[in-house]
């Protein structure tokens, strides 16, 4: 649905639309149902989108995890409590004025006295690659997290119209069997009349008949699919569909104007989400590598430490008091020797996942534009069979009338007319199906582009109408 024509239009559409929704009322909710509609009740209640939307959150942290890296971190301890100390030194030289000793022996000795600690520590990374790397993983991660939400709001949009018209499609396909059926109900009673009175052969009641039974086997299956189709509706936005809107059948479609395939196939490859996810999956799995190399480079730290320690008793030699307060600030190199050989061996392993990742890639790559070719030949090719099978519309609601007039006058048989209408009921549901499928075809050729937003939801609305 990627109208150039159009781009100005979808911009204040956006603009109107994004303030209308926000101030939904609930009573707008006792109003037909509608794809905006349907979308805003999605948003809030779906338990998939709260869970990516709470994913996508957790992402945003990614980028601020990265940025700590490379803060300084400080601790400090401190502690309290009762302590036994007992020191001896041996062998000292002791001097003062006029007088010097050798073979000195010095002793200390608290028991049980009050001991009290403190520490305050800081550390500032310098120079490590190893967290380069970690910090540039924690970055991209967060990109991931972004394109992740963005394809989860484009899933929701399509999910959305799709639940829309499960319900739509179903009721509809309801309403037309019961209608076909009971019109084949009405022929069955009166061919019964008219061969009671001999005016019909026995055939013509069991033909009637025959459609009847097979219509009511019809009726059946579409009936359940209408319970299922609703039940997903109401388990998706949390109301049920009383009331929606339908599609106009009658209405010709104006082929909508195109970028030729190549560009669209380009322009998914630069956009598409789940590519650009893969893609920094792939710089992750390289930066693993990276990773492990770097147990051999160097860490440099500037570090900082100030200690205060005391032990207040009494022990053998009288009361006495341990003290020591120390500080010092430097720069602390850290040099990797040898780590068993693990690194080398995750290494490898890396490697070869970096290697999966771009075949992986190259995989999703090739199917996404495959996906693209289908769904731009879907949106070319369903607009034609909507105008072909607008024009067989008309062409069997004329048949049945002829068929309806010659039947009353007997040239024509009841299986002529029964035929007659089965054909105009199975036109009308193929064309109803096709209009969706031409409405889900453009909105899935512009999820592929990463170009699917609320604009383009409005723009698909404009295709339904009061019934």
């Amino acid at each position: 649905m990627q109208n150039m024509t159009r781009s100005v239009k979808r911009t204040v559409l956006g603009v109107v639309l994004t303030a209308t929704l926000q101030a939904l009322p609930m009573a707008a909710l006792a109003q037909p149902l509608d794809l905006l509609t349907t979308w805003e009740l999605a948003r809030q209640h779906a338990p998939e989108f709260r869970a990516e939307q709470a994913a996508a959150q957790a992402g945003l942290s990614q980028s601020k995890q990265a940025r700590s890296l490379w803060l300084p971190t400080v601790g400090a301890s401190a502690t309290a409590g009762r302590g036994t100390h007992n020191a001896t030194t041996e062998g000292a030289y002791f001097s003062m004025p006029g007088q010097t000793s050798e073979e000195v022996i010095f002793k200390t000795s608290v028991r049980n006295g009050e001991m009290y600690h403190y520490e305050v520590g800081i550390k500032q990374p310098l120079l490590d690659r190893k967290r380069l790397v970690q910090s540039r993983q924690l970055r991209l991660a967060s990109e991931v997290a972004d394109y992740q939400w963005q394809q989860a709001q484009q899933e929701l949009l399509l999910t959305s119209v799709q639940r829309y018209f499960d319900v739509l499609v179903s009721r509809e396909t309801v309403a037309v069997l019961t209608q076909q059926l009971d019109q084949v109900r009405r022929v069955q009673e009166e061919t019964t009349k008219r061969y009671e009175i001999g005016d019909l052969p026995i055939t013509s009641t069991h033909e009637s008949t025959a459609q009847l039974r097979h219509l009511e086997a019809q009726l059946a299956e579409a009936e359940m699919q209408a319970v299922l189709a609703e039940e997903a509706y109401a388990n998706f936005t949390g109301q049920a569909p009383n009331k929606t809107l339908s599609i106009d059948l009658t209405t010709p479609l104006v082929e909508p104007e195109l970028h030729t395939l190549n560009e669209w196939v380009e322009d998914v490859r630069r956009h598409n989400p789940v590519l650009k996810m893969q893609d920094k999956g792939v710089q992750i799995a390289k930066e693993q590598i990276e990773s492990y190399r770097a147990w051999k480079s160097p860490t440099v730290d500037l570090v900082g430490r100030a200690a205060y320690e005391k032990l207040d008793g009494s022990g053998r030699y009288g009361d006495a008091i341990n003290k020591a307060d120390e500080w010092m600030v430097g720069v602390q190199l850290n040099v990797p020797i040898f780590t068993g050989g693990y690194r080398s061996h995750k290494r490898v392993e890396a490697t070869h996942q970096h290697e999966q990742r771009l075949a992986e890639n190259d995989s999703l790559r090739q199917e996404i534009t495959q996906q693209t070719r289908s769904a731009w030949l879907a949106v070319k090719t369903s607009s034609k069979q909507v105008n072909a099978l607008q024009q067989a519309l008309r062409a069997n609601e004329a048949r049945l009338a002829a068929t309806q007039l010659g039947h009353e006058v007997g040239h024509n048989t009841t299986l002529e007319n029964l035929d007659a209408e089965h054909a105009l009921a199975s036109t009308q549901l193929q064309l109803l199906q096709a209009k969706v499928a031409f409405i889900m075809y453009q909105l899935q050729l512009n999820a592929l582009a990463g170009g699917l937003n609320i604009e383009e939801l409005a723009l698909a609305n404009t295709y339904l109408q009061q019934p």
